[in-house]
This record gives C-alpha cells, structure tokens and sequence, in this order.
C-alpha cells in the first residue's frame, strides 16, 4: 500500500463471543431454466458491538448477504447463526434499515417508533416510554406527532434507525442508508449513527458503495467482488474517532481498499 504498512490479518482464533457467525454461505436465485450464483462461499465471524461495513460494486452480493442475515432470503448452502441459533426467518433481533426508510406512512413519528413493541403486545406505558426515550435519542421530541410526508429525508432516516432500536434489535443490518441524502445530511447522520453505536454498543453492518464513508464509520471493512459474490478481504481500521478524511492515514486506507476492490474512487 503506498503510504501505509499493511494491515494485520483478521485473527481467527480471538476470544470475543460471535454474535453472527457466517460459514461458507452461498445464494442461489433461479431465472427460468438458468441458475444465478449471487453469492459463493462467504465466511465471516462478528463478534458482538461490532461495526462492520461491507464495500463493493453493484452484483457483489452485499445486500443478498444482509437480506439473508435479516431472514429476508434463506440460505443456499453453508451455515448462518446468529447467537449460536441458526438464521430462519425474520426475528426482532434483527432490524433493518433501508435507504428509502420503510415508514408506516399512516403512523405518526412516536407510533412508527413504537411500532415493535406494540406489535409484540407491551404495556401502553412501556410502548410510550420506549419511543418517548428513542424519539429525545434521535433529537425528534419536536416531531413526534407529525407524519412521514411532513419530514426531510434525514429525519425520515433518524426515524427509521429509532424503530430499530425501540425494537430492541442486537443487531442492525443498514442497506446504504445514507445514500439518498445530500452531503450535509449525510455526514450529520454518520455523525449522530457513530453516536448511537457508542451509547448501545449495538453491533452494526453497514452496507455503502462509498470507501471514504466506510472508512469514517467502521471498525472493520468487508471488501466484496462480483461474478459470483465473494468476500476478498476483511481489513482492520485502526485510526481513532473521530476520522479525518484529509489526513494521511485515512487517505493511505483509501488507496488500499480501492486497490482491493481493482478500481479507483
């Protein structure tokens, strides 16, 4: 890499109890007569409070691989196990966030928020301290009774990731979140996101198309390859919060991932 040492390998053996635990995962769809290999032999270890982005071009698999960590799609061939249990369907262990943020368009803020825990049958009390504690998380307090088609786009978001979390998800799968949003509102949110995760601990998988985006974020960046889908490294991001994206090292990082991913950005 041009102006950083290379970065240590992922070690296989740490101690951290995995909270996902992928294993030569693969996705087949069929098309007619043909059979499509989205994804092939995909093996990766999460362990919990982790921040992960998965990078890489249109066709790589990433969101094939975060619709079958949601349940969303079932699993081909290999082993998918969240909490040691293995992935067979949707669960509130899991919440997804999409980039045009699948609001209930008829709730207000407040009961899109508290939408999970009233669906599982919560005490009133208890759905209302729930969304009242994620709407003052998100900075929402003022919104809180009025409707989606009433927000901008980043709040809609801040909407989105407060439903997730009020659903006491363990981890949150994010679909380029972020990639409808002007810049300003873009890197509020990555902002107020990085926040959140120091705050719960969460574990997040972040999936963007952006190197510089993933480098601010992660912990941990997944490169992926089209033709079939395929994980081709899994490099450690080893500068301290927050990132500067005109610094040296942050810039070094940048060039090494595009390398990886065989193209410049």
């Amino acid at each position: 890499m041009d102006d950083l040492a290379p970065l240590p390998a992922l070690a296989t053996g740490t101690a951290a109890p995995a909270i996902l635990d992928i294993q030569g995962v693969g996705k087949r769809f069929a098309f007619g007569t043909e059979t499509i290999t989205a994804l092939s032999g995909a093996t990766l270890r999460i362990p919990k409070g982790e921040f992960v982005c998965l990078i890489g071009p249109s066709g790589c698999g990433k969101s094939t691989l975060l619709r079958m960590i949601a349940g969303f799609e079932s699993v081909s061939e290999g082993t998918l196990l969240m909490a040691g249990r293995h992935v067979a369907g949707p669960g509130p262990d899991r919440g997804m966030v999409f980039q045009d943020y699948g609001l209930f368009p008829w709730l207000t803020v407040r009961q899109n928020i508290g939408f999970g825990p009233a669906a599982r049958g919560r005490p009133r009390a208890e759905v209302a301290a729930t969304a009242a504690r994620f709407l003052e998380m998100v900075g929402l307090d003022r919104f809180a009774e009025a409707y989606p088609h009433q927000l901008s786009g980043g709040m809609k978001q801040r909407v989105a990731i407060a439903r997730v979390l009020a659903n006491q998800a363990e981890v949150v799968l994010m679909d380029e979140p972020f990639g409808a949003l002007d810049a300003m509102t873009r890197e509020n949110l990555q902002r107020e996101l990085l926040q959140i995760w120091e705050s719960t601990q969460l574990t997040v998988i972040f999936v963007t198309h952006a190197i510089e985006e993933a480098i601010l974020l992660a912990g941990r960046v997944v490169v992926m390859s089209p033709g079939p889908g395929r994980i081709v490294a899994d490099e450690r991001i080893p500068l301290p919060r927050p990132r500067d994206p005109t610094g040296v090292e942050f810039n070094a990082l940048r060039r090494h991932l595009a390398a990886l991913l065989g193209s410049r950005h």
